[in-house]
């Protein structure tokens, strides 16, 4: 959750150094994304109340555990997200789009629909993650381009990694949940293949953001990102476990918020 703050966050100062900046629109909109991504947070707590109290990684949140009422998390998230949807509307047609899209692909889609039904689940959060890339960089008043495009297109591939690779680590924990994620559903070897192909897409497209921004700086930044990445999972390809599914899984936590940051940094020493 802390990283889709940030990719909006990053992905606005990214775009500044090509518009005026409007402060307030600046904050107004990330205010928008914070409710949005915070209120789907909690309503996806609640519509998972039941697989999250037969899970052991997710038991002891805080509907399971009892320190939430489940009709208390639904009136917070409820709440929450119309106030993000007032406010995104407030700022124009295209943020209360995109807030729209990137919620109700989160929630419908993933939550209500596929999560508990197909081994693909995590490819409808695709358009979620990515939202609020795409919602920072319009916040942050440049035109809508290729590199936004691929900004957020690197977001949503991140997505996928990010999910099997804990999944791979807690496949029985999944199952009994109920959740068909899918490495707990496959073979094992299908399952490493899925995961070691969504890391070699996710670092293919930093180059082709680095090629559309015309910058060695950015590519050789993301070189030294994607090494001890890489490094991993050829480990985990070569002799797949439980423990190179969590590394791999705790790497690409912060790992996104570093390529956003290293392309921020690479927009403003290009101006």
């Amino acid at each position: 959750m802390v990283a889709l703050y940030a990719t909006s966050y990053l992905a606005s100062f990214a775009s500044l150094g090509r518009a005026p900046f409007d402060l307030a629109r600046f904050v107004i909109g990330f205010v928008a994304v914070f409710l949005a991504v915070s209120g789907s947070n909690s309503l996806n707590s609640y519509l998972d109340r039941d697989t999250d109290a037969r899970m052991v990684r997710t038991r002891r949140r805080p509907i399971p555990k009892g320190g939430v009422q489940p009709r208390g998390a639904l009136v917070f998230g409820l709440l929450l997200l119309a106030s993000a949807t007032a406010i995104s509307l407030s700022l124009g047609v295209i943020p209360f789009l995109l807030l729209i899209e990137g919620a109700g692909s989160y929630l419908l889609f993933y939550t209500m629909l596929l999560k508990r039904r197909t081994s693909l689940n995590v490819l409808a959060t695709a358009p979620s993650v990515a939202a609020p890339s795409w919602f920072g960089w319009f916040m942050g008043g440049a035109p809508f381009n290729a590199q936004a495009l691929i900004l957020g297109l690197i977001v949503a591939v991140w997505g996928p990694l990010h999910l099997w690779s804990i999944a791979y680590t807690f496949a029985e924990d999944y199952l009994r949940g109920g959740i068909p994620m899918l490495p707990s559903v496959v073979s094992p070897r299908r399952a490493v293949n899925s995961i070691v192909t969504s890391l070699v897409v996710l670092v293919s497209s930093t180059y082709l953001l680095a090629f559309l921004a015309r910058s060695i700086l950015f590519a050789l930044a993301v070189s030294v990102i994607n090494i001890p990445l890489l490094l991993v999972g050829a480990r985990f390809y070569a002799t797949p476990s439980k423990k190179g599914g969590w590394w791999l899984f705790k790497l690409t936590a912060p790992y996104i918020v570093i390529v956003l940051s290293a392309f921020t940094l690479d927009q403003y020493l290009l101006i």
